[in-house]
């Protein structure tokens, strides 16, 4: 298949180019700003399917509108008719289009003739809300992007009104969207001649700015955002993206004594904390019990003996593992339970609990396990 990309260099072309490379069996011809029209005259009667993503929003002049919306899009399209084309086309129109400004008119006017054109071809006009994710230009016209490249950066961000409402789309569900009609589906959502991206997602600016700056201090500690909440998991991937390359790393407090070191590597509000626990050989850690806190072991290095003793009947049962076969180990309530490096090397033991730990409620409560591991 041999598509064409208008808009190429922009942020929802970079998006589709990248995916659409990723397809087998798949020419792009692409189109920016600095090309000349030609590129898109010489490949017309070959191109099996047009995305038409050029357009301008932030011109120095008025005109400009009407050249880089309307009068493109017309110079497409009666390109197509000259040669007797009904290529199926894709345009990225704007919900401003309703608006009585010159982006709006332009945007509206080249609707129009996209509209005409759909009677014998096929047209495909999506009225995007605000689109949010990488590589989006920041301090342009999108808030999202310069709010998650200004905090990044320790810069100032502007908050005018909290109350006023933004609907979003994400970018890769806009590209998989345009991927699908490329495929030959119908739209997700159409509403008479437009169509529009779906999930979208309505948040207030202040929750936004409070939200991203929130990604800040998740970045300079152990803590992760709500990330089973697909706008948060969305957004915080978009944040990533605007912080540069060192501030990626971080450094957690690790706990060192006579026995070796525990490490607290991540927490979540709502999915507990995992931890990592480094023990020398002969040490054994644990002798203790819990009523309601879960956990689960993962050896992944080294040789353990996990013995497990229930509170009140004495049942005993223990378990040998190492990291030839990686096993997880769910820690029954009601057992004290002990873990033993009885290896040659260090054990590195994976922890993850379903709660973070609150040392005025520990839930943690010491037995001794009075069976004795066997090496």
């Amino acid at each position: 298949m041999k598509v064409l990309v208008t808009g190429a260099a922009g942020f929802i072309g970079k998006n589709l180019c990248q995916h659409l490379k990723e397809l087998n069996d798949m020419e792009i011809i692409t189109f920016d700003r600095k090309d000349d029209f030609s590129v898109i005259e010489n490949n017309i009667t070959s191109i099996d399917f047009i995305f038409h993503l050029a357009g301008v929003n932030r011109p120095e002049n008025v005109e400009d509108f009407y050249k880089g919306n309307t009068d493109l899009t017309k110079s497409i399209v009666d390109l197509l008719k000259v040669n007797n084309l009904n290529t199926p086309i894709l345009v990225t129109s704007s919900i401003q289009a309703v608006k009585d400004n010159d982006y709006g008119k332009s945007k509206k006017q080249a609707e129009d003739i996209l509209i005409e054109y759909g009677v014998k071809g096929k047209a495909y006009i999506y009225r995007l809300h605000n689109v949010f994710g990488k590589w989006c230009r920041p301090n342009y016209n999108s808030v999202t992007a310069t709010f998650c490249h200004n905090v990044a950066h320790n810069l100032d961000i502007t908050v005018n009104d909290s109350n006023v409402e933004l609907e979003l789309v994400y970018i890769d569900d806009v590209v998989a969207e345009f991927v699908s009609v490329l495929n030959g589906n119908e739209p997700i959502k159409r509403e008479g001649n437009y169509c529009y991206v779906q999930p979208s997602y309505k948040v207030k600016l202040g929750d936004l700015a409070d939200m991203i700056r929130g990604f800040k201090y998740n970045m300079e500690s152990i803590w992760v955002p709500k990330t089973g909440d697909e706008f948060t998991k969305k957004l915080f991937s978009t944040y990533l993206s605007y912080t540069e390359l060192d501030d990626l790393v971080f450094t957690p407090v690790m706990n060192v004594d006579h026995r070796g070191s525990f490490t607290e590597l991540i927490k979540t509000a709502e999915y507990g904390q995992v931890s990592v626990s480094i023990s020398k050989p002969g040490v054994f850690r644990g002798n203790h019990y819990h009523h309601t806190k879960m956990e689960k072991f993962i050896v992944v290095q080294g040789t353990a003996l996990i013995t497990f003793e229930h509170i009140i009947t004495g049942e005993q049962k223990e378990y040998l593992v190492d990291k030839k076969k990686l096993q997880i180990v769910n820690i029954p309530v009601g057992y004290t339970h002990k873990i033993e490096n009885v290896g040659d090397g260090e054990m590195v033991l994976l922890i993850w609990c379903n709660e973070i730990f609150d040392k005025d409620k520990p839930d943690t409560y010491a037995m001794e396990v009075k069976k004795k591991c066997l090496k």
